[in-house]
């Protein structure tokens, strides 16, 4: 059949669905003026829409091709039990990957904030959580952490650790897929790419094609400010956690605070492209960075002499659903309407 019916058929139609290079390229969504106060000087915004991948989250990538990479090496031929540190889409996807490889029992290393809502949806997809206490100042190598402690189960026979934070497969999934998607659908006319921190897997794997097609591709990295929480994005302390070498890859660091992630997600989703705050703290620290260069030393320097444009893109790891209550935890009421006869409900919180 035709693959451009996208139909995933026989014994390995699902595992075919969840191959990214089996798949249609995802969308790439300009931002319209509203959202965009660079409109006027011929910069273009797209969102690049991670969360229409299969799994619903741009973890479903890196996770395929670090199962698929094992598998191909010959390493999931003993494996009985995958253990990761991950308090969300990362080991979900992981999960429903292995599966197609053969391996129903997954276990994650969960920190003890984690929220209610993320807890249930691991146990959802029948992921195993182990709460774990972190340490206050984190560290790789701590023993303590449970990036060691995934590593340290991994040591007994029949126990993998996809390792998300170190493992070069991560990074190389955005390499292959991602980032040739963004060339091929800009027209190799990206000039600034930015995205959330979180293992650093997007930031290095986009970096690495984007640059190796053109040098001066901006590489933008949005972390989060001290202090501040967003789902699936690390401050600079808790980066030390990561493996890679990182720095290396990215040209400019913003820190973005919480409530501005959110409140750019609910705008985003109003107006009709549905993303997360994951989402909103890629495009508040694109925003930054382009103010601070405007302010400085003008927007000139990035603009494409031939269409006189500026074409940014940043990624949108997941949708909104799995954080619904945090919206009106870390957004201001006055952001949402008021509920007409509110004292009627009979299920009230």
């Amino acid at each position: 059949m035709p693959k451009n019916l996208n139909v995933f058929d026989g014994p390995d139609a699902v595992k075919k669905f969840l191959n990214p290079g089996e798949n249609s390229y995802l969308p790439l969504v300009e931002l319209p003026a509203t959202l965009n106060p660079f409109a006027d000087d011929n910069v273009r915004i797209y969102a690049k829409l991670m969360n229409m991948m299969p799994l619903g989250n741009v973890k479903a990538a890196p996770a395929f091709n670090m199962i698929e990479e094992k598998y191909l090496n010959g390493q999931l031929a003993s494996v009985e039990k995958i253990v990761e540190n991950s308090s969300g889409n990362t080991v979900s996807s992981i999960a429903l990957v292995a599966r197609q490889f053969g391996i129903n029992n997954v276990q994650s290393y969960v920190p003890a904030e984690i929220s209610w809502h993320k807890l249930l949806m691991l146990l959802f997809y029948g992921v195993e959580p182990i709460v774990n206490v972190e340490p206050q100042n984190p560290d790789e190598s701590d023993p303590n952490s449970g990036v060691s402690k995934a590593k340290k189960d991994a040591m007994q026979d029949g126990v993998l650790n996809p390792g998300q934070y170190d493992n070069d497969a991560n990074p190389k999934a955005h390499e292959k897929w991602t980032a040739k998607q963004i060339w091929d659908q800009t027209d190799g006319k990206i000039d600034v790419f930015c995205a959330g921190l979180g293992t650093t897997g997007t930031a290095i794997g986009n970096s690495r094609y984007l640059k190796g097609k053109n040098p001066s591709v901006r590489v933008v990295g949005a972390m989060r400010a001290p202090d501040n929480y967003v789902p699936g994005v690390r401050t600079e302390k808790l980066l030390k956690l990561v493996g890679f070498d990182w720095q290396k890859h990215v040209d400019q660091i913003e820190p973005v605070e919480t409530a501005q992630s959110y409140r750019l997600s609910i705008e985003m989703s109003r107006g009709g492209i549905i993303v997360g705050p994951s989402a909103g703290l890629a495009l508040a620290g694109l925003l930054q960075y382009l103010e601070g260069l405007k302010a400085k030393d003008g927007l000139d320097k990035l603009r494409n002499k031939k269409s006189g444009d500026i074409v940014c893109v940043f990624p949108c790891p997941d949708g909104p659903l799995p954080y619904m209550d945090e919206y009106f935890k870390y957004v201001d009421r006055s952001h949402f309407p008021s509920i007409q006869n509110e004292e009627l409900l009979l299920n009230k919180p």
